[in-house]
């Protein structure tokens, strides 16, 4: 599921890096999203789900949020393997796109027309291995601002496909 919502993220991300003057900035959108998903998902798996419940709080998170230092490291970490890149363009990148990376699903929490607790509480559930509060079809459909969000670069097969397995 969180690979799912992570893709509403990645026009974002893409506009981030282009700014920041990084190659290729397609390809290390797909790189940052799967190493953030990643990241989350350790930490998820370890019981710490501080994370996810910032990235779905509804509120802001600042760039020094203890939340995002825990997360920066290992995405630093991760994409200086898979990009080949400095461990100061790593840092720089992991500092500028995980706020923005919480903030955007605050955003989209606040506007969702489901209470926030509910949201969070279904994502970490889900990613916990439970079924969450409300039907995946439905948060997304929430984040994305009901259906044909025109934000959204979801597809219904993906929705479809989404129970088949949170982990790749």
């Amino acid at each position: 599921m969180l690979d799912q919502l992570m893709k509403l993220a990645d026009g974002p991300l893409q506009e981030m890096l282009a700014g920041m003057n990084q190659n290729q900035s397609g390809a290390s959108a797909e790189i940052l999203k799967d190493t953030i998903t990643s990241s989350l998902q350790k930490q998820v798996a370890s019981g710490n789900i501080s994370a996810i419940q910032e990235m779905f709080s509804g509120k802001e998170t600042s760039p020094g949020d203890s939340v995002i230092n825990n997360l920066q490291g290992d995405v630093s970490e991760s994409l200086i393997e898979k990009l080949g890149i400095s461990k100061e363009q790593a840092m720089g990148i992991a500092a500028a796109a995980l706020p923005m990376i919480m903030n955007f699903f605050n955003k989209r929490v606040n506007d969702a027309p489901q209470d926030n607790n509910d949201i969070m509480s279904s994502v970490v559930s889900s990613l916990q291995g439970g079924q969450g509060n409300i039907n995946a079809g439905d948060l997304l459909g929430s984040l994305l601002g009901g259906s044909g969000g025109g934000n959204g670069g979801m597809d219904l097969g993906g929705l479809m496909n989404m129970g088949k397995g949170l982990f790749k």
